[in-house]
Formats: structure tokens, C-alpha cells, sequence
């Protein structure tokens, strides 16, 4: 299921569409240990074994945006945990412009006191430095969250329930992609930047 390994200078994304997986970032973490170089993107239209944060099930009905990506971080493997405020300040960059949105640690996105998004940090370490790392991101988008299991119904929702949008998932998925980019270049060259960052961030947008 791997696409072919190859070349690429950080970040040079090579995107692989599948139109339904078990797991997005199993399928990368696969790819990962088979020697694949970073900047794989693997994203399926929906997923029957989606996780979140703790094994978690995560439900993802057609119309959202699940997508793992493959990075080989050249940081510290004690610097690890950095992985997951980088992807936060992506995401929030990108979606703010949309809806409001609250952040519940470690890693979940709400809008109106209900969760729609979040991410997945899985890394895979060698003594002193990481080997690879998955960047998940699952995000409920165009569709209500009448599609989602009633034992949902209190606590979750939709980017499209709460911006009364429908979204190019390709365009959003470039963006997001953009700035988790940006957000990368950070951890390596200013970290304690990006740091300070995050926990401003926190305290304005702390669910």
C-alpha cells in the first residue's frame, strides 16, 4: 500500500488519496518503518479504524478530513512532546479564519463547547533522536453532525455546522499542510519561540 520511497527536501509533501483505510496514520506508520522519506501525506475520504489521543475511537464519516503525515524531525528525541504544540499552532492558524475555536489539552479542537477536530502525535525513537514521526489530523467538516452517532450528539459538532460553510478539502488540505510546514521550520530553528507561542495561545483559547 506504500507509494514508491523517494527524494525529498523538507517539506516536500507527496500526497497519497485513498478513498477509505482502516487508519490513516497506521498506513504512514507502515510506510515510516519501510524506509519512505518524509513529507509523505496519507489521506483517506473515510476511515473505518480511525483513532484519537489514548486509543480512542475516532468516527469519520465521508466529507471529513483525516490525513497523517511523515516527518523525520532532526531535534532531540527529549524534545519530542514539541511535535504536538507545532501542529496545534498549524491548525488554529488555518481554521481561526473560519470559526471560532477552543483548544482542550492535549489535543482537541472545539468550536461552541463542542469537539470537532484533533490531532495524533506518534513517534518512533532511536536512543537520542526520533527516528520518524506521524502527524495525524482528523477534522469533521462538510457534513452535520446528525450524521454522527448518537452518543455524539452532546458533544460534538462540524466546521460546517459552526461556519455554515462547505469546503474544498484539497484547498483546505494545502493550507493546513502550509502551515504545518512553517510551524516544522520553527521547531528547528526557534523553538522556545514557538513554545511561547503555544502557551499564549492556550490562555486565550483554553476550553
Amino acid at each position: 500500500m506504500c507509494p514508491p520511497s523517494g527524494k525529498f527536501m523538507p517539506i516536500n509533501w507527496q500526497i497519497e488519496h485513498y478513498d477509505e483505510l482502516g487508519s490513516t496514520s497506521t498506513v504512514a506508520m507502515e510506510c515510516a518503518r519501510g524506509g519512505m522519506a518524509e513529507g509523505l501525506v496519507v489521506v483517506a475520504g473515510q476511515q473505518t479504524a480511525g483513532r484519537g489521543q489514548f486509543e480512542r475511537n475516532w468516527v469519520s464519516p465521508l466529507g471529513g478530513l483525516s490525513f497523517s503525515c511523515l516527518l523525520r524531525p532532526k531535534i532531540a528525541a527529549s524534545n519530542a512532546a514539541i511535535l504536538s504544540p507545532m501542529t496545534l499552532l498549524a491548525v488554529f492558524e488555518v481554521l481561526e479564519r473560519y470559526l471560532p475555536i477552543q483548544l482542550k489539552p492535549p489535543n482537541d479542537l472545539y468550536s461552541g463547547g463542542r469537539k470537532f477536530g484533533g490531532i495524533l502525535i506518534e513517534t518512533d525513537l532511536g536512543g537520542q533522536r526520533i527516528n520518524h514521526a506521524i502527524i495525524g489530523v482528523g477534522l469533521n467538516v462538510n457534513f452535520s453532525r446528525e450524521l454522527l452517532p448518537d452518543e455524539l450528539d452532546e458533544t460534538a459538532t462540524t466546521i460546517f455546522d459552526e461556519s455554515g460553510r462547505i469546503f474544498s478539502l484539497d484547498k483546505l488540505l494545502d493550507e493546513l499542510l502550509a502551515a504545518i510546514d512553517k510551524q516544522y521550520q520553527r521547531i528547528h530553528q526557534t523553538p522556545d519561540e514557538l513554545h511561547d507561542d503555544y502557551f499564549a495561545l492556550m490562555a486565550t483559547h483554553h476550553l
